[in-house]
């Protein structure tokens, strides 16, 4: 069983202002702050942490879309949308780019 107030954001229930500041930017801001502890030379601890922040993006990304449309604003609805689709085209984009030039991860 889920948490009520993870369940009721992954169910579209709270508003956008909400779902943006607390679970898009508070998590991002929790997240990255967790990320200054991690020691990047230790490859299974730094993996575990990006696997980690795969899922809160995924978990994120729901939350966003299914609240975009719980706005006073519907232009801030899909403004949101409209942002999230690019976003993913672009992560396509770049998933793509690394993956033909391989290189490009070793080269830093």
């Amino acid at each position: 069983m889920r948490p009520r107030w993870l369940a009721d954001a992954l169910g579209g229930k709270v508003s956008l202002a909400r779902a943006f500041w607390v679970y898009g930017l508070g998590l991002s801001v929790v997240y990255s702050l967790i990320g200054l502890l991690v020691d990047i030379q230790n490859v299974p601890i730094a993996a575990m942490y990006l696997v980690i922040g795969l899922a809160l993006g995924v978990v994120q990304t729901i939350i966003l879309w299914r609240c975009a449309n719980n706005s006073r604003f519907p232009f801030l609805g899909r403004l949101v949308r409209a942002a999230m689709i690019f976003g993913l085209v672009v992560v396509a984009i770049m998933l793509y780019v690394l993956y033909t030039n391989l290189g490009l991860l070793a080269a830093s």
